[in-house]
C-alpha cells in the first residue's frame, strides 16, 4: 500500500533547471571553460559537490568545489529572484495528496538553503513532513541513500513509498531503494532516460491519486 510520496525539487516541484544550467555555464566561463547545456544535463540529479569535483578534474582547474558552489549561488539566486515558477499542476497534486492523508517528503540533491528558499517563496513549507537535502547525505544519486533516509524520516518502508523524479540518476536511485517511481518528463531537464520508472508522465494534471495507488 502506498502511504508516502517523495518529490525531487529541481525540475519536479519547480522548473528551475534552466537557471541552474545558466549559472553553471557562467561560473565555468569565469574559469575559462566553456561547457554545453548537454554536458551539464548529464549531472542532473547529482549534488553540486559531485558535479564540480568532476568538472574540476576534467578541466584541470585550480579551485575547489566549495568555491565554485559559492560562485554559482551568487548567480543562481539573482536568476531565481526574477522568476521562480512551480511546475504546472504540481501544487494542486501536492495539496490533494496532503488532504488524502499521504505523508509527503522532499529528497533533493540541492542544498537546504535552496530548497527552503523555494518552499518559502512558493508558500509550501507546511505541506511537507520531511526534507532531505545534500547536507544530509554522503552519496549522490544514483545511490539510494537519499530516498532511504527520506523513508526512514517518514517512518515508512521503502515499498510503501513512491518517488517522483525528472532525472535518469534519480529514477535509478529510487529503484535501487526498492521504491516505486514516477518519471516526470520535463523538457527543461533534457532527454533524460526515464525508462526504469514504473510510470512516466509529462503533465502533473494527469497524475491522479488513483494512478499512484495502482503502482
Amino acid at each position: 500500500m502506498i502511504r508516502a510520496i517523495i518529490f525531487d525539487m529541481d525540475g519536479v516541484i519547480v522548473d528551475s533547471e534552466p537557471a541552474h544550467i545558466e549559472a553553471e555555464k557562467r561560473v565555468m566561463m569565469q574559469h575559462g571553460v566553456k561547457v554545453t547545456t548537454e554536458d551539464l544535463r548529464s549531472y542532473t540529479g547529482t549534488t553540486a559537490e559531485f558535479e564540480f569535483t568532476d568538472l574540476i578534474s576534467k578541466h584541470h582547474l585550480r579551485t575547489t568545489p566549495e568555491k565554485l558552489t559559492r560562485e554559482k549561488d551568487v548567480i543562481l539566486f539573482e536568476l531565481l529572484e526574477k522568476e521562480t515558477q512551480p511546475t504546472k499542476g504540481v501544487i494542486t497534486l501536492i495539496k490533494d495528496l496532503k488532504q488524502h492523508g499521504f505523508k509527503l517528503g522532499i529528497a533533493s540533491s540541492g542544498r537546504g538553503k535552496l530548497i527552503f528558499y523555494f518552499l518559502k517563496k512558493l508558500k509550501m513549507e507546511h505541506l511537507f513532513d520531511t526534507v532531505v537535502c545534500a547536507e544530509d547525505i554522503t552519496h549522490s544519486k544514483p545511490h539510494p541513500e537519499i530516498f532511504l533516509k527520506a523513508a526512514e524520516r517518514l517512518h515508512e518502508k521503502p515499498e510503501n513509498c513512491v518517488v517522483i523524479e525528472d532525472s535518469k540518476l534519480g529514477v535509478e536511485a529510487a529503484k535501487r531503494a526498492g521504491m516505486k517511481c514516477v518519471g516526470f518528463r520535463n523538457p527543461n531537464s533534457g532527454k533524460q532516460d526515464l525508462s526504469k520508472a514504473d510510470l512516466i508522465v509529462d503533465d502533473f494534471t494527469k497524475l491522479t491519486i488513483q494512478r499512484l495507488e495502482s503502482l
